[in-house]
């Protein structure tokens, strides 16, 4: 484990990952409190980070991830359980779904203001 995780609120007691799949502007922009900027042509290129190796398939684990919208996060969920994720999970709506139910969790330089 290293400071930066650490400093992320990472651990041993740590029970999920959230990773952001948007291109790292986007997630500079506005992001989901504590998630983890990844983008997703990554999960292509098989580069992993050391936070997804202490994640991968362990009990009481899962790995969340995200892009703008639901539609565009199931082509990276199918990937990565084709590589071999099985504690990989899409959330519902993505992070515009999820910046209307729950703005007071987002944090960025240009958070949009919820539509509703």
């Amino acid at each position: 484990m290293t400071y930066a995780t650490e400093a992320l609120g990472l651990n041993d007691s740590t029970s999920f990952l959230l990773l952001d799949l948007r291109d790292p502007d986007e997630y500079d922009f506005w992001r989901i409190k504590e998630a983890l900027n990844y983008p997703a042509p990554n999960i292509g290129r098989d580069k992993i980070i050391p936070e997804l190796y202490r994640f991968k398939n362990k009990a009481n684990k899962l790995i969340i991830i995200y892009m703008g919208d639901e539609r565009k996060g199931t082509a990276a969920a199918t990937l990565m359980t084709e590589k071999g994720y099985e504690n990989v999970f899409l959330l519902s709506g993505g992070i515009d779904g999820f910046n209307e139910e729950f703005h007071h969790l987002i944090e960025g330089r240009e958070v949009p203001k919820p539509k509703s």
